[in-house]
């Protein structure tokens, strides 16, 4: 089976060398469809860092310009790749790819199935794919809504790298200052602020808490300022990006995911894997991973108590760490069992051995 595998991502600026949730998506496909002996070639922007990092995966690396989407040279040049390369099927994971991907098919003249990785709030824009991979089951079953038909609305979640000789981690009990810990781009919708705000409500009730976010992005001035606004600057830091998950998830002692708009969560799969009690706000992609009070805790994003139940369950974990402690238990065993590449990659095979055997 031949793949053409394709991240046309226009806002990764060439200065930005951080592999984010679709630009890990699109690698660990191009990689674990090569271990199972597929011939893959990964399309990318020219002169941006994720080249280096698609040679690693041994797929063929093929750049583009991609300057814009009247970008005429690109389209003719991934034309030529398609007609030389013949593939089975065209894997895109943006809106340029599909849109390059259809008219370079169309200029080629061959039945070529295109199939969209949604990682947005918004799949019905990928409605004229021949096929879309949510991943998670709400946007697909908007799509079905929207006209798609059920064979071609598929869901397939984001998958987590067990790193070589992994020992899971083992965790203590938790001190007397509880150690909070978020991972994410710090922007509007991630909802840092709340754990914030949380952290004040437990200081009025003597219950002290350090908060630490790894990341960047635009809200981290404000963020700054609402915990001095709070009194609590000397117990919030925020990291920057954090390369070491070992170590991050080595300081703290619970997890937590306040977004209102999260399609997947793949800090989630994270934090299972190092074996960290997790609260969650039910956005999408959480909503699935997380059953309340078996591998995590789940909090209202749309209760209008939303900080008050976070600080609960902070409160909850703390006073009940054998409830802590199977909570993490149970999300490390969920992991394995649905999220490891060895287990997604063999779905994602699975579904692109059927799709290259059907007409499209």
């Amino acid at each position: 089976m031949k793949v053409v595998n394709i991240l046309l991502n226009y806002k990764k600026s060439t200065h930005n060398n951080q592999v984010l949730g679709v630009e890990r998506c699109f690698l660990d496909y191009s990689k674990n469809l090569v271990l199972k002996g597929v011939k893959v070639v990964s399309v990318m922007k020219s002169k941006i860092f994720l080249v280096d990092e698609a040679k690693k995966t041994n797929s063929r690396v093929f750049e583009l310009p991609a300057i814009n989407q009247g970008d005429v040279y690109s389209i003719f040049k991934l034309a030529w790749l398609f007609y030389s390369f013949s593939p089975d099927l065209v894997i895109c994971h943006s809106g340029r790819a599909l849109l390059f991907s259809k008219i370079a098919r169309f200029i080629v003249f061959k039945k070529i199935p295109i199939v969209v990785v949604d990682h947005g709030i918004n799949p019905l824009k990928f409605i004229s794919a021949d096929y879309v991979m949510t991943v998670n089951s709400h946007f697909s079953k908007e799509l079905i809504m929207a006209g798609k038909p059920q064979d071609r609305a598929l869901v397939i979640p984001n998958m987590i790298e067990i790193p070589e000789n992994f020992q899971p981690l083992a965790k203590e009990n938790f001190p007397k200052k509880i150690r909070l810990g978020s991972l994410g781009r710090l922007s509007f919708e991630k909802n840092f602020d709340k754990v914030i705000q949380a952290m004040a409500i437990l200081k009025s009730q003597n219950i002290e808490c350090d908060y630490v976010i790894g990341g960047v992005g635009v809200e981290k001035d404000n963020l700054e300022k609402l915990a001095i606004d709070l009194n609590l600057e000397n117990n919030f830091k925020i990291l920057g990006w954090v390369d070491n998950k070992r170590e991050f998830f080595s300081n703290i002692d619970i997890f937590i995911l306040p977004s209102f708009a999260e399609t997947f969560g793949i800090v989630l799969l994270e934090a299972m894997l190092y074996s960290t009690p997790i609260i969650s706000a039910n956005s999408w992609g959480p909503d699935e991973i997380i059953t309340d009070q078996f591998n995590g805790i789940k909090v209202d994003k749309d209760n209008s108590q939303f900080v008050d139940l976070i600080a609960q369950a902070i409160i909850k974990l703390r006073d009940n760490q054998d409830l802590a402690r199977e909570i993490a238990q149970n999300a490390y065993k969920d992991m394995i069992k649905k999220y490891t590449s060895q287990v997604v990659s063999d779905k994602l095979f699975d579904i692109c051995q059927q799709i290259s055997k059907k007409n499209i």
